[in-house]
């Protein structure tokens, strides 16, 4: 008897195996179930057939008998199954057709009497039952196999008829395994050591191991679980504006890196706010469900964009820890897998907790949502001395300050300061004629995003307190979110603004209104014919701009007739009116009150009155206040002290912690429902935390997301362990074992090697979950290390190196791409093309330019002008990182969702406005156009170059393209390769020496070897 397999329902006995060659639980059912259930089965019976039990499969149906055993030419099924797509009597009738395996399996299955045992009746998925680690299968060509894996993998192919292929050539080895396990290639010396040891289990072992230690290692092996975790710099929609949550990235290459167990990995990003005294990097690795895209589109519902986001991360981690297709159920039971609706929103409610992300400013004001986040302040030990040091000069400044004032007080003289005269007004609304966004600020200055149309109006409400007031002033703001820094949005170089009306009226609490009379204006600078005065003339005609002065800020003190006694809840409203064409408006602005003193006389340094006695500066053209106001005149001393204080309240600006984005619970819960119709308006049944039926109930408590977490990653959970190294397999070989590495439901493939997976998924439990020891394991085995080529043209050295295990002819190459052209059983190599990132690392590293320096900000490589500009949310200018930044790996280079860096797009990679659990692979003339014209491959092909002419062993051109050639390729060139090089190189090295070595660098980086893992 063989050990039970996993196959069949834990709770049904087993029954003796047919002697059949066909294995029904196997080969037959999960294909019926996949294929046929969902027309003809327990819920459905198209025609009057039914295929989901015995007792019902083999009656006779409207369209005739669908089996009839021993006879599968006169078995309706077998008729259409074997139809063409696109006849009207093919089954199934919609999706993909099945196999020519499962054709054939199933015609072999009726030929042999249709056996179904009774047992089997009520099976359960595969997926959903308990892997067990069967010991490996014994193989007749005992010498090939070298670890488990191998006897797994070559047991398959014997039964398929088909022979492993020779080992890889040494050269192409190493560069395979470096690019597997770091993600870079290898360096020339790494390479001619294991070649000189003539690639024997040692050193290959010690490479292996070398490259394991690595700390490029977690900078590979995050790239894919970025994906996952649908990581990026920005929000993501219409909006798109940036946000820091660069840190999470940071933690998971250094998780990685030191090895955490993938339980631990799994709940610190889960639940890692949860975990008692939670450490700042377990609060950090609750980024994962941070990197959800937010919708703060104007006129978004804070509520809907909350639930969106709740659903996400439900769907996320059915993906990333169960390998299931959870968001099907979000508005009826799975249609396949057996999940239902209720099981989706009980998981929804271990999410449903954490705070709101975005919401409105003002309730009453629909375009006013905003993003808040639950921001983090990273502590750093460095910049927390400096920021102590310069507190305790700020303490001393202010205290050297304050004696001053006192100082002046016993004088008989009143001192006043811009910080007591003029104080910022908290805007309560903000709307835009011409559609535009905004966003309050936290000095309370509002950033005007989102649309920029032709001419605007911006109406603000603003709360003021009841205090006298002899004046307004307005500052014109710079921003790095507005387009060339602003102050004006309307050009990137000019940034201009036309102020033509600046209006304001009074809004006492007993809603009596008065409009505000201003007499006079002053600026920090007024563009020739556009005085400030014209702000607050009343002519349309007129008004405050500043050409040429764009790159700074500005200000404008708009000083009234007659000072204005202000009432205990009264609010002023103010209408700004910039009417010349080209969107000229200003983009980020504040407005103050002026209180107790001349408005002129606060302008630009602190000021000391002088007992009652005014002293007004003489106005431009206006007559006096009617009222006195203590005019100011500047105390020099006062000036000193206050600018010595800014400078240091500057620097301490500067040492702000920079912060990331985490997870945060509620301290109480929200109630959580099932949404009708999956719709959020039409909340239904409530639930409670919970896990899916068809799995393992928890052993503990159901009640948070720490809960879950430890749920997930349990030794009784079926699918965590499978799924995970199923998708490292998938990283390694191209495919996973199970190929739709995204849906292990019924609707994905079936395991190509079952009782490999399983035994992979319970030894990757018991050795401690090491996600090193994983990727070491599967290196390791004589199955990894088979050359790639689908031919026999294979390398001398390669052939004479494995004729003591075996002797491969062209039949066997032919026979073995004919019976399994993708590889699914392995007899070949992995081959295929590198991800984007890799793509870009491995040119700059070929040309000696590559960074390895390792987290903080993203950073900007080259690209084209001008793709991050956009119609709504903020615009930001898109500025090159300077020295060897912009030479960093790929994972950091930042990802705005709504303009991903072109040259990853080109080679597939994702905007990850969700989890990507696996990318495609396609062949594109874009590739190729970027391989060419791309900044970033010109350049690396240039320094490739130089390192051609500068390292090669002697000034001979063929050495010297021998020697780009193992630096790219990793192997030496055959004699047709160096002869091709060769005759490019003549081609231009009579003129221009350089030029010919760039062109041949060129043509190394664009062959398809460069770009492909062989």
């Amino acid at each position: 008897m063989r050990p039970p397999r996993i196959f069949i329902c834990a709770f049904l006995l087993l029954a003796a195996r047919s002697a059949s060659a066909v294995d029904f639980p196997r080969e037959v059912l999960p294909v019926l179930r996949r294929a046929c259930f969902e027309c003809h089965g327990a819920d459905k019976q198209k025609s009057g057939l039914r295929l989901d039990a015995r007792e019902h499969a083999f009656k006779s149906s409207d369209g005739g008998t669908a089996i009839t055993p021993g006879k599968p030419d006169a078995s309706e099924l077998v008729r259409r199954i074997s139809l063409k797509k696109g006849d009207k009597e093919v089954m199934p009738n919609r999706g993909e057709l099945l196999k020519p395996h499962e054709i054939a399996a199933i015609k072999t299955w009726i030929a042999e009497g249709a056996v179904w045992p009774e047992n089997v009746t009520t099976a359960m998925h595969w997926a959903y039952v308990p892997p067990v680690k069967s010991a490996p299968p014994a193989v007749k060509n005992s010498a090939w196999p070298r670890t488990e894996i191998d006897r797994f993998i070559l047991a398959r192919l014997e039964k398929e008829k088909l022979a492993p292929s020779p080992r890889a050539d040494l050269a192409v080895l190493a560069r395979r395994v470096a690019l597997d396990v770091t993600g870079l290639p290898p360096s020339i010396a790494m390479v001619d050591a294991f070649i000189k040891a003539d690639g024997n289990e040692a050193a290959y072992e010690h490479l292996v191991d070398t490259l394991l230690k690595s700390d490029e290692f977690g900078v590979r092996w995050a790239r894919p679980w970025l994906d996952l975790a649908r990581y990026a710099d920005s929000h993501g929609f219409q909006r798109d504006d940036l946000r820091e949550i660069w840190a999470y990235r940071d933690w998971v290459v250094r998780a990685l890196n030191a090895d955490m167990p993938y339980d631990q990995f799994s709940i610190e990003q889960i639940a890692g706010d949860l975990l008692p005294g939670a450490t700042q990097d377990q609060l950090i690795a609750t980024g994962f469900n941070r990197c959800t895209p937010t919708n703060v589109e104007a006129g978004t519902d804070p509520e809907e964009s909350r639930v969106n986001q709740v659903l996400d991360r439900v769907n996320t981690a059915g993906a990333v820890w169960l390998g299931s297709t959870l968001e099907c159920a979000q508005c009826h039971n799975h249609k396949y897998d057996p999940f239902t609706q209720r099981d989706y929103y009980q998981l929804l409610a271990y999410f449903n907790n954490s705070e709101k992300e975005a919401d409105r400013t003002n309730p009453d004001v629909p375009g006013s949502i905003q993003f808040r986040g639950t921001p983090l302040a990273l502590s750093d030990a460095a910049k927390e001395v400096q920021r102590k040091e310069l507190a305790a000069k700020l303490k001393s400044a202010d205290a050297e300050i304050a004696a001053y004032k006192e100082k002046q007080k016993l004088a008989g003289k009143t001192v006043v300061t811009r910080d007591d005269a003029v104080l910022p007004l908290t805007i309560t609304a903000f709307d835009s004629e011409g559609g535009a966004e905004s966003e309050v600020q936290a000095d309370k200055s509002i950033l005007i995003n989102g649309e920029l149309p032709d001419t605007d109006t911006y109406s603000v409400e603003l709360a003021i307190s009841g205090k006298q007031i002899t004046g307004l002033k307005l500052e014109a703001l710079r921003h790095s979110a507005i387009p060339g820094g602003g102050p004006g949005r309307g050009d990137s170089t000019r940034t201009n603004f036309v102020l033509h009306e600046f209006e304001a009226v009074l809004k006492g609490a007993d809603g009596v209104e008065k409009k505000l009379k201003f007499d006079d204006a002053f600026a920090s600078h007024s563009q020739d014919k556009w005085d400030v005065v014209g702000a607050v003339d009343g002519k349309t005609n007129t008004g405050w701009a500043i050409a040429p002065r764009f790159s700074e800020s500005h200000w404008a003190v708009l000083a009234l007739s007659e000072p204005l006694d202000i009432a205990a809840g009264s609010h002023l409203s103010v209408r700004m009116v910039q009417n010349l064409k080209g969107g000229r408006s200003i983009g980020c602005f504040r407005i103050s009150a002026i209180h107790g003193v001349s408005p002129e006389s606060v302008l630009p340094e602190p000021v000391i009155a002088e007992g009652n006695a005014p002293t007004p500066k003489k106005r431009r053209g206006k007559a006096a206040a009617k009222s006195a106001v203590p005019a100011l005149s500047t105390d020099p001393q006062l000036a000193k002290l206050e600018r010595a204080k800014a400078a240091i309240t500057k620097q301490i600006a500067a040492l702000a912690p920079q912060t990331t984005e985490v997870m945060k619970e509620m301290e109480q819960p929200r109630v959580s429902t099932m949404f009708n119709r999956g719709l959020f308006t039409d909340p239904g049944d409530k639930v409670q935390p919970a896990t899916p039926t068809i799995l393992p109930k928890p052993s503990a408590r159901q009640k948070n997301r720490l809960d879950l977490a430890r749920w997930l990653v349990s030794r009784e959970n079926p699918l965590v362990a499978r799924v995970q190294v199923n998708r490292v397999w998938h990283e390694i070989f191209g495919q996973g074992i199970v190929t739709t590495v995204e849906d292990f439901g019924i609707k994905g493939e079936p395991p190509t090697h079952p009782e490999l997976l399983d035994w992979l998924a319970v030894d990757f439990m018991e050795s401690g979950w090491s996600m090193k020891r994983l990727v070491r394991g599967i290196v390791m085995s004589e199955c990894y290390r088979q050359s790639s080529a689908q031919c026999s043209v294979l390398s001398s050295q390669s052939l004479k190196r494995d004729t003591e295990h075996l002797t491969l002819s062209t039949e066997h190459f032919s026979s073995a791409s004919q019976k399994d052209p993708a590889n699914s059983l392995l007899w070949r190599g992995p081959r295929f093309r590198l991800d984007a990132e890799a793509i870009r690392d491995n040119a700059l590293a070929a040309g000696g330019l590559l960074s390895l320096q390792k987290g903080g900000p993203s950073i900007r490589p080259p690209q084209p002008d001008d793709l991050w500009k956009k119609v709504g949310g903020q615009n930001y200018k898109y500025e090159v990182s300077t020295g060897e930044a912009q030479y960093r790996r790929g994972i950091y280079v930042v990802l705005k969702r709504g303009s991903p860096y072109p040259s990853f797009m080109n080679f597939d990679a994702s905007a990850r406005m969700a989890c990507v659990l696996r990318r495609s692979r396609s062949n594109t003339p874009l590739q190729a156009l970027t391989l060419l014209n791309d900044p970033v491959f010109v350049e690396a092909a240039r320094a490739l170059a130089a390192r051609m002419k500068k390292e090669a062993p002697s000034q001979a051109a063929d050495a010297r393209i021998r020697h780009g050639f193992r630096i790219v390729l990793s192997r030496e060139p055959a004699t047709e390769e160096i002869a091709a090089l060769m005759k490019l190189y003549s081609s231009r090295a009579a003129n221009d020496d350089t030029a010919a070595l760039e062109d041949v660098a060129t043509a190394l980086l664009n062959l398809d070897e460069a770009i492909t893992k062989g």
